[in-house]
């Protein structure tokens, strides 16, 4: 009895182990570019006032510093959205910049904003630190860093 128990033991360390050779090794180019698409959405979600990618993308216990320096969660981030009174022309995000680290990663981009605020056209430029974690349900934002950057006058 004792025989078959450790043979079946035995049957099941040794498939468990070989399932795991056969799982296919992450892809970090793959992974790399999810974070850039996500980096896209963002930019597009906030011209739009979208809330909807905000509600996905960022986990409940997401933590951030805003353009204005404010310390915010998910739900400040997402009432930001709703309330912000720019209407945009154009928002994009480029030059991102991707670290990855097992289940967690950094996204270092540049946010170009164009549209009019009180009448009043504007351009502003931000470098956003992104820090994502991956989840069963995919990668979440947990913290973020917006930093504005010097622009010409507004136009």
């Amino acid at each position: 009895m004792k025989k078959l128990v450790l043979c079946a033991v035995a049957i099941l360390f040794y498939a468990g182990m070989a399932r795991a050779q056969d799982e296919q090794p992450v892809n970090p180019e793959m992974q790399r570019q999810e974070l850039v698409n996500l980096e896209l959405e963002n930019a597009r979600a906030m011209k739009l006032h979208n809330t909807t990618f905000f509600k996905a993308a960022y986990s409940e216990d997401f933590h951030g510093v805003t353009r204005y320096g404010e310390t915010v969660n998910k739900q400040g981030i997402i009432h930001e959205v709703e309330t912000m009174t720019p209407e945009f022309d154009s928002v994009v995000s480029s030059d991102a910049q991707v670290r990855l680290f097992r289940d967690a990663a950094y996204v270092l981009s540049l946010r170009s904003e164009v549209g009019r605020a009180d009448g009043k056209k504007f351009y502003n430029q931000f470098r956003v630190l992104r820090v994502y974690v991956n989840t069963p349900r995919g990668w979440r934002i947990v913290s973020q860093l917006e930093t504005k950057l010097a622009t010409d006058a507004n136009r």
